[in-house]
């Protein structure tokens, strides 16, 4: 399996490879739904809302390095990794195969410190604010040149009806709708794409080179300049659709019109990741 941290400027740490050994990996899969329930007027009560609160984690990593350089560095390396973020309040990402978390590293205990050995026992605690593991799937949706669904005429009009929207599919495999990004690239006007009946729209040029992100888990829509510069768009929404829909579960249909190219990225949220 893969076990890594990956801080918010890329920093990797891995937890099963070279020094360091995750002792007790499954205790970070371990989840909970929190509740509240109402009593009901003839004494049977039921259950009002779930909801996931913010959650600790702990996980138990054996530091046994070569010699007292690799212990010394290796260590320092994941105290100044878990800091920054601490410090800069940008959560790293807690990998388990291909599902990450979003998590901070906020409490380090140490045992069972051994000079001669170069080893030492360490426990890191993780609290998680949004306690979902998450896979992000992309599809792709490239414009098209190609006549695709045109009328061949038998008469020679010198051209062929051509039909200007595609109708393809996404492939929502969540427990449940999703969150989503939705990527619109230049050059197009007002690109939109229409997800199982509903309509995702801006109001915005972008030329070739440019790209626009919609996405529901941040409530961001935002405009990316050739240079790298962003623009926040998010009044360039079209009003009368929500523009964060959730995208439903299964294989549904994606309508948009064949100039437009985009990117569906799908977040598979759940508490916990697959096993397999």
């Amino acid at each position: 399996m893969n076990l890594y941290y990956e801080s918010s400027d890329g920093t990797i740490i891995n937890f099963l490879e070279g020094p360091l050994n995750a002792q007790d990996p499954e205790s970070l899969v371990a989840g909970k739904w929190s509740y509240s329930t109402i009593s009901g007027v003839i004494g049977i009560g039921r259950v009002k809302r779930f909801w996931r609160s913010t959650e600790e984690r702990k996980l138990k990593v054996n530091v046994l390095a070569d010699n007292a350089a690799e212990f010394n560095e290796v260590m320092d390396l994941m105290h100044r990794t878990f800091d920054r973020d601490v410090r800069r309040m940008k959560p790293g990402k807690l990998w388990w195969n291909d599902y990450y978390k979003e998590v901070f590293a906020v409490e380090n205990d140490h045992d069972e410190f051994d000079e001669q050995m170069e080893s030492i026992e360490k426990t890191i605690l993780f609290i998680s604010v949004h306690p979902v593991w998450t896979k992000k799937t992309t599809f792709q949706y490239l414009p098209s040149t190609v006549a695709t669904g045109g009328l061949d005429y038998p008469m020679d009009y010198g051209f062929d009806y051509d039909q200007a929207v595609l109708i393809e599919t996404v492939n929502n495999a969540s427990i449940g709708e999703a969150n989503f990004e939705i990527i619109f690239y230049g050059p197009c006007i007002n690109p939109s794409v229409t997800i199982e009946g509903h309509e995702y729209t801006l109001y915005v040029t972008l030329s070739a080179g440019e790209y626009a992100t919609i996405n529901s888990k941040t409530k961001k829509i935002i405009k990316h300049a050739v240079d790298g510069a962003e623009e926040n768009i998010f009044h360039l929404r079209e009003r009368e659709s929500y523009i964060f829909e959730p995208i439903p579960e299964g294989n549904i249909s994606v309508m948009r019109s064949k100039s437009v190219g985009l990117d569906i990225s799908i977040f598979d949220e759940r508490g916990e990741p697959r096993w397999i």
